[in-house]
């Protein structure tokens, strides 16, 4: 795994939730790995995200944001009951 794009505290700025001690743990976890995805999907298209956010700033904030937002959302699914279907 490489280098996360975020932090727990970026995690907890941007989302604005409060988190217990088990779900920050969860977080640590999850954010190399939304880290590599994003990088994954950039791959796919030809993008080398780590490039692109030593060139640009700005991305580097997308980036981020896009990250956190990941996490916040796996964070909001229920862990219990029966897995959603569409």
């Amino acid at each position: 795994m490489s280098t996360s794009f975020a932090t727990l505290s970026d995690v907890i700025s941007i989302s604005g939730a409060t988190y217990t001690a088990d779900q920050q743990a969860r977080i640590e976890t999850l954010l190399p790995l939304v880290s590599d995805l994003i990088r994954s999907e950039g791959e796919a298209v030809g993008k080398n995200i780590d490039s692109a956010i030593a060139d640009d700033t700005a991305y580097e904030s997308v980036v981020k944001m896009v990250t956190c937002d990941v996490v916040a959302r796996i964070m909001r699914q229920s862990t219990s009951g029966e897995p959603m279907s569409q």
